[in-house]
C-alpha cells in the first residue's frame, strides 16, 4: 500500500492557505493524522483524489490552529478545584476538535475514493 503524500508548506501556500510557516508546521502532524485517521487503508487513485486529499489537509490545518495547535490534546478534560476538593472529569463522545476536524476533513474528500469505507 502506498502512503498518502506529505503537503509540504509551499504547496499549502499556493492553495490559498493563510497561516505562516512556522503555524502551518505546528499543526501539519495533526492534520496530516487526521486526514489519514479518516481514509484509512483508501490510496489516491486519480487527479481528484490528490485534489481532494490536499484540500483536506489544508482544511484540517486551520482546525487544529483554531485550537491552538493543540492536536486535540485535553480537549475532553474539565477540572474544578474549591479550597482541598479538586474534581476532574472528562465528556463522553467526541470532543468539539474531533466533531470539527472530522467535519471539515469530510467535507474536503466527499466524492473522492479516499471516503469510501465499504468493502472492495
Amino acid at each position: 500500500m502506498a502512503a498518502l503524500p506529505t503537503l509540504a508548506y509551499a504547496r499549502y501556500a499556493e492553495l490559498g492557505g493563510r497561516c505562516s510557516a512556522e503555524e502551518f508546521a505546528a499543526s501539519q502532524r495533526a492534520a496530516h493524522a487526521a486526514v489519514r485517521e479518516i481514509a484509512g487503508p483508501n490510496e489516491i487513485q486519480d487527479e481528484e483524489d490528490l485534489a481532494g486529499y490536499e484540500r483536506a489537509v489544508c482544511a484540517a490545518v486551520e482546525v487544529d490552529r483554531r485550537y491552538g495547535a493543540s492536536g486535540g490534546i485535553g480537549e475532553h478534560l474539565a477540572s474544578v478545584t474549591v479550597g482541598k476538593v479538586s474534581m476532574a472529569m472528562g465528556s463522553a463522545g467526541a470532543s468539539p476538535y474531533d466533531r470539527d476536524m472530522a467535519r471539515e476533513v469530510m467535507r474536503e474528500l466527499a466524492g473522492t475514493s479516499l471516503l469510501y469505507q465499504g468493502v472492495r
